[in-house]
Protein backbone atom coordinates (compact mmCIF):
# COMPACT_ATOMS: atom_id res chain seq x y z
CA UNK A 1 0.00 0.00 0.00
CA UNK A 2 1.18 3.46 -0.65
CA UNK A 3 1.35 6.21 1.22
CA UNK A 4 -2.18 7.86 -0.54
CA UNK A 5 -3.46 4.62 -0.25
CA UNK A 6 -3.12 4.39 3.39
CA UNK A 7 -4.38 8.18 3.89
CA UNK A 8 -7.46 6.98 1.83
CA UNK A 9 -8.40 4.63 4.00
CA UNK A 10 -7.49 6.50 7.16
CA UNK A 11 -10.05 9.46 6.15
CA UNK A 12 -12.78 6.23 5.63
CA UNK A 13 -11.98 4.02 8.58
CA UNK A 14 -10.96 6.74 11.41
CA UNK A 15 -13.27 5.23 14.10
CA UNK A 16 -11.34 1.89 13.94
CA UNK A 17 -8.12 3.25 13.86
CA UNK A 18 -9.14 4.78 16.95
CA UNK A 19 -10.24 2.21 18.48
CA UNK A 20 -7.20 0.11 17.33
CA UNK A 21 -4.93 2.85 18.90
CA UNK A 22 -6.78 3.35 22.32
CA UNK A 23 -6.85 -0.76 22.43
CA UNK A 24 -3.36 -0.41 21.99
CA UNK A 25 -2.55 2.00 24.77
CA UNK A 26 -4.98 0.14 27.07
CA UNK A 27 -2.64 -3.10 26.41
CA UNK A 28 0.59 -1.21 27.35
CA UNK A 29 -0.64 0.06 30.28
CA UNK A 30 -2.08 -3.02 31.43
CA UNK A 31 1.45 -4.57 30.95
CA UNK A 32 3.36 -1.41 32.56
CA UNK A 33 0.71 -1.95 35.65
CA UNK A 34 1.15 -5.45 36.15
CA UNK A 35 4.73 -5.04 35.68
CA UNK A 36 4.61 -2.72 38.89
CA UNK A 37 2.47 -4.85 40.95
CA UNK A 38 4.90 -7.44 40.50
CA UNK A 39 7.87 -4.64 41.56
CA UNK A 40 5.55 -4.02 44.57
CA UNK A 41 4.98 -7.01 45.54
CA UNK A 42 8.91 -7.74 45.88
CA UNK A 43 9.40 -4.30 47.59
CA UNK A 44 7.11 -5.49 49.98
CA UNK A 45 8.70 -8.53 50.74
CA UNK A 46 12.23 -7.00 51.15
CA UNK A 47 10.84 -4.61 53.44
CA UNK A 48 8.88 -7.14 56.11
CA UNK A 49 12.39 -8.84 55.81
CA UNK A 50 14.24 -5.85 56.57
CA UNK A 51 11.57 -4.82 59.19
CA UNK A 52 11.98 -8.84 60.45
CA UNK A 53 15.42 -7.92 60.73
CA UNK A 54 15.97 -4.27 62.04
CA UNK A 55 13.73 -5.97 65.26
CA UNK A 56 15.83 -8.90 65.74
CA UNK A 57 18.41 -5.91 66.26
CA UNK A 58 16.67 -3.93 68.40
CA UNK A 59 16.03 -6.99 70.49
CA UNK A 60 19.72 -7.75 70.76
CA UNK A 61 20.44 -4.45 71.81
CA UNK A 62 18.28 -3.98 74.26
CA UNK A 63 19.52 -7.60 75.64
CA UNK A 64 22.96 -6.10 75.52
CA UNK A 65 21.57 -2.78 77.21
CA UNK A 66 20.77 -4.89 80.14
CA UNK A 67 23.83 -7.15 80.41
CA UNK A 68 25.73 -3.55 80.57
CA UNK A 69 23.36 -2.39 83.21
CA UNK A 70 23.41 -5.89 85.19
CA UNK A 71 27.57 -5.61 84.94
CA UNK A 72 27.43 -1.60 86.21
CA UNK A 73 25.24 -3.00 88.89
CA UNK A 74 27.45 -5.97 89.72
CA UNK A 75 30.92 -3.63 89.74
CA UNK A 76 29.24 -0.60 92.04
CA UNK A 77 28.12 -3.96 94.07
CA UNK A 78 31.35 -5.06 94.49
CA UNK A 79 33.13 -1.73 94.42
CA UNK A 80 30.92 -1.50 98.13
CA UNK A 81 32.14 -4.52 99.34
CA UNK A 82 35.80 -3.55 98.50
CA UNK A 83 35.62 -0.39 99.87
CA UNK A 84 33.49 -1.71 102.91
CA UNK A 85 36.35 -4.15 103.47
CA UNK A 86 39.08 -1.41 103.16
CA UNK A 87 37.36 0.87 105.62
CA UNK A 88 37.35 -2.61 108.04
CA UNK A 89 41.08 -3.64 107.18
CA UNK A 90 41.93 0.37 107.93
CA UNK A 91 40.40 0.27 111.16
CA UNK A 92 41.54 -2.70 112.38
CA UNK A 93 45.41 -1.41 111.44
CA UNK A 94 45.11 1.16 112.81
CA UNK A 95 43.34 -0.29 116.09
CA UNK A 96 46.62 -2.88 115.65
CA UNK A 97 49.64 -0.07 115.80
CA UNK A 98 47.47 1.63 118.26
CA UNK A 99 47.60 -1.24 120.86
CA UNK A 100 51.52 -2.27 119.59
CA UNK A 101 52.61 1.37 120.28
CA UNK A 102 51.20 1.41 123.59
CA UNK A 103 52.65 -1.59 124.89
CA UNK A 104 56.23 -2.59 125.36
CA UNK A 105 56.26 -5.42 122.66
CA UNK A 106 57.03 -2.51 119.93
CA UNK A 107 60.86 -2.36 121.39
CA UNK A 108 61.74 -6.02 121.55
CA UNK A 109 63.03 -7.83 118.40
CA UNK A 110 60.41 -10.74 116.67
CA UNK A 111 61.60 -13.95 116.25
CA UNK A 112 64.27 -15.39 113.27
CA UNK A 113 61.01 -17.22 111.46
CA UNK A 114 58.52 -14.11 111.89
CA UNK A 115 60.95 -11.97 110.26
CA UNK A 116 61.99 -14.29 107.26
CA UNK A 117 58.03 -15.09 106.92
CA UNK A 118 57.80 -10.89 106.98
CA UNK A 119 60.69 -10.62 104.69
CA UNK A 120 59.45 -13.76 102.10
CA UNK A 121 62.58 -15.93 102.79
CA UNK A 122 61.10 -18.80 103.85
CA UNK A 123 62.74 -22.26 104.47
CA UNK A 124 61.98 -24.61 101.67
CA UNK A 125 63.75 -27.91 101.02
CA UNK A 126 63.67 -30.16 98.04
CA UNK A 127 60.30 -30.93 98.74
CA UNK A 128 58.97 -27.57 99.07
CA UNK A 129 57.73 -25.80 102.71
CA UNK A 130 54.64 -27.53 104.21
CA UNK A 131 52.54 -24.77 104.30
CA UNK A 132 53.53 -23.65 100.52
CA UNK A 133 50.33 -25.16 98.37
CA UNK A 134 51.87 -24.08 94.76
CA UNK A 135 52.45 -26.60 92.25
CA UNK A 136 55.70 -27.07 91.30
CA UNK A 137 56.95 -26.51 87.61
CA UNK A 138 57.84 -29.60 87.19
CA UNK A 139 54.23 -30.99 87.72
CA UNK A 140 52.80 -28.64 85.41
CA UNK A 141 50.86 -30.42 82.48
CA UNK A 142 52.46 -28.99 79.10
CA UNK A 143 50.35 -30.57 77.01
CA UNK A 144 46.29 -29.53 76.17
Amino acid sequence: MSLAGLIQFSKGHWQLLLILGFAALLFGMNQRINALDASLGQYQKDNEELSRALNARDETIDALKGAADADRRATEQQLKIEQQKRAKADDENRMLRKALEDNDCSHQRLPADALNILRGATKTGATGSATDLRIPASGIATAV
